[in-house]
């Protein structure tokens, strides 16, 4: 997909979540990478919960840099250097994509999203609910604790609580696990063997 073409189908979506996930898809697709491009992070949080709740501020990418820098830069998107020496690309009016890593280390399989444009994989929310019980004890943040409640209160049906505890153990945020487990009530699925 040229340059053009790739504009017209961002600019199409109606909501800044569906602009996300129509990059996903459509990124995944030309870079040849399919599942193995991963929207992880606030980009991927922004997606399960709406705009509305919360809005990333860059694009975070899990996927072979070497399949996807060619294709931002047909794009149009540019390398720029960070405060922390990190390379993120940037292009006027989408933003920046941060590509974190050659692969998803949260050790459960990715969610994949429909769009027009194919499917685009997202971080597990798993891994996200902890994220920000971690984020929310750091940084004395109701609003963060807020944020895994309504992942875990949208998602629980599918939500592997036995991981989460698990990981909540390891990152030391157990009580708030006790606290987010209590409050949301749902059934739970058998945890991965």
């Amino acid at each position: 997909m040229d340059r053009r073409k790739f504009e017209t189908a961002i600019s199409s979506a109606p909501s800044e979540e569906d602009r996300l996930a129509y990059f996903g898809a459509i990124l995944a697709r030309e870079s040849g990478l399919g599942n193995g491009l991963i929207l992880v992070g606030g980009s991927a949080l922004e997606i399960y919960l709406t705009s509305a709740v919360y809005t990333s501020q860059d694009i975070d990418v899990v996927g072979a840099r070497t399949a996807i820098r060619p294709i931002l830069s047909k794009w149009g998107f540019a390398e720029a250097r960070g405060r922390s020496h990190r390379i993120y690309w940037i292009k006027e009016g989408l933003g920046q994509v941060d590509l974190v890593g050659a692969r998803d280390r949260s050790g459960l399989p990715a969610r994949p999203w429909p769009t027009p444009y194919g499917s685009v994989m997202l971080g597990p929310v798993e891994y996200l609910i902890v994220r920000r019980l971690m984020r929310s004890t750091a940084e004395r943040s109701p609003g963060l604790f807020r944020q895994a409640e309504a992942l875990a209160i949208r998602y629980r049906k599918g939500l592997d609580w036995a991981h989460i505890r698990v990981m909540a153990k390891a990152e030391n945020v157990l009580p708030l696990f006790d606290q987010l487990r209590k409050r949301v009530k749902g059934p739970q699925r058998r945890p991965h063997p």
